[in-house]
């Protein structure tokens, strides 16, 4: 075991812990510096995907950071962690939510050192890391917008869909599966899938940032969503007022 002690980083985050812990990991492509801090550059896309922190490039590669090995929010989450590097030289790090005066304290330790072949070095480099990680973090929450707009989205077969066969067969719904996983990316997908009582339509339903977003919301429906813009799939953009959640 190595005798490099941890990494023990704090901040005070202008948010309640369910929102800092939300924007944390299901908005982290929002924040992340990923052109100081990640593998392909300023233009790729970061985010918590099936228990697992993944980065992707323009290009379609992926580079795989961590594994979630502790999710209870909205107090923690923690993960093994190896940017650019293999899943068995990993470290671990944890990020803790408390609410406090003024906000929610973030606490962020990272350990294992042993897995690095230079343990003191590679703790110097990420000692010097984290606390740009975290002011960008911190910034980033301080300019949330206030409220949200949500969305539903109702899709169905367009003119150029096929008029037999299954939608889900055409390599042109690739571009929707595309456009949902930049939904994702970005936090604002809540849910997709098809209507199982009415073939080849499905809803999907987006959480944005922010009040008054649904010129925002329709120009990403039917402008991002390239299966809408060239005619494979119409949409209904259709406001929607939540009142309750779980």
């Amino acid at each position: 075991m190595s005798t490099v002690p941890p990494i023990h980083r704090e901040v005070v985050v202008d948010a309640d812990p369910t929102t800092a812990f939300d924007i944390f990991t299901g908005g982290i492509g929002r924040w992340w510096p990923l052109a100081e801090f990640g593998v392909y550059g300023a233009d790729a896309a970061v985010s918590f995907v099936d228990g697992r922190i993944v980065e992707s490039s323009t290009g379609g590669e992926e580079a795989v950071w961590g594994s979630v090995i502790r999710w209870d929010p909205p107090a923690a989450v923690a993960f093994t962690w190896h940017p650019g590097g293999a899943p068995e030289r990993a470290s671990q790090v944890e990020v803790t939510f408390t609410a406090t005066e003024g906000g929610t304290l973030v606490v962020l330790e990272h350990h294992g050192w042993e897995a690095f072949d230079d343990p003191a070095a590679a703790r110097h480099e990420y000692n010097r890391g984290w606390p740009t990680v975290l002011a960008r973090f911190r910034d980033h929450v301080a300019h949330q917008p206030d409220g949200e707009t949500w969305v539903a989205l109702v899709h169905s077969p367009g003119p150029g869909a096929p008029r037999t066969g299954l939608l889900f067969d055409d390599p042109r719904f690739t571009d929707h599966v595309a456009f949902l996983t930049r939904m994702r990316e970005a936090g604002y997908l809540v849910a997709a899938g098809p209507l199982v009582d009415r073939p080849g339509e499905g809803m999907t339903i987006l959480r944005l940032p922010g009040a008054d977003q649904m010129e925002r919301a329709t120009r990403l429906a039917t402008e991002d969503d390239q299966s809408v813009a060239t005619g494979f799939f119409t949409v209904a953009v259709r406001p929607w007022q939540v009142m309750l959640q779980a």
